[in-house]
């Protein structure tokens, strides 16, 4: 069962939401500072930066495609949160980036990167997994990582140890939030996005948690 959370306090502003968030989300971790600049290719060969994303609100999460535990659950978990940003009428605001961190066979890696946007149904229209190109160093994109906080460290026998984090970063460029972890409630998250998107009113709207509650409910009930 998701949870409730009582909207009887209207936000008025972004330190609101986050304060309000902070009482009931224990995995969500605010903060203000630009975010690592990027400049990638995604699987259709074309590449894609962070300052062709200004204006938009950027989910992003690092990932090892080659993962079998930790990764496969963070892509149901951004499936989750994109399904509740379209529910929300969000898809033009908001951007999913996942980005590639393994140091094999680029070429392997697309072939991993295509077959995780399949098995995980997830919507191209506002979604993209970046990687870097053959020519680049098999460092770039875990160095990236790094640069957001998150280590992804090969172990010698074909795995990575690395953490699990999904960061928000705003329209302007400026990483906002960084939830941790599996077990961070989706409707949380999406609820941030909302507040930057439409204004911090707009998610303590009376029936807004209401919607989003029953829509993500019926969204784990289906899985």
């Amino acid at each position: 069962m998701v949870a409730q959370v009582s909207t009887n306090a209207m936000a008025h502003s972004m330190e609101d939401v986050e304060a309000s968030l902070n009482e009931k989300e224990r995995y969500a971790q605010f903060v203000d500072q630009p975010a690592p600049e990027f400049d990638l290719t995604g699987v259709d060969g074309n590449t894609l930066a962070l300052a062709d994303l200004n204006g938009k609100t950027v989910v992003l999460n690092f990932l090892y495609t080659r993962c079998t535990e930790a990764c496969p659950l963070h892509m149901n978990l951004i499936r989750q949160l994109q399904t509740g940003v379209e529910e929300e009428g969000l898809s033009e605001e908001v951007v999913f980036i996942t980005i590639a961190t393994d140091r094999e066979d680029v070429a392997g890696t697309r072939r991993n990167m295509r077959a995780y946007g399949e098995n995980f149904d997830l919507n191209p229209r506002n979604w993209q997994f970046l990687y870097r190109a053959r020519m680049e160093p098999p460092e770039l994109t875990p160095e990236l990582a790094k640069a957001y906080g998150v280590q992804f460290r090969d172990t010698g026998e074909g795995v990575q140890v690395h953490g699990v984090v999904t960061h928000v970063i705003d329209p302007e460029g400026q990483m906002r939030a960084r939830f941790h972890g599996l077990k961070f409630k989706p409707e949380h998250l999406v609820t941030y996005l909302t507040a930057i998107a439409k204004g911090p009113s707009a998610a303590a709207d009376d029936g807004f948690w209401g919607r989003l509650h029953g829509r993500i409910e019926a969204l784990l009930q289906s899985e």
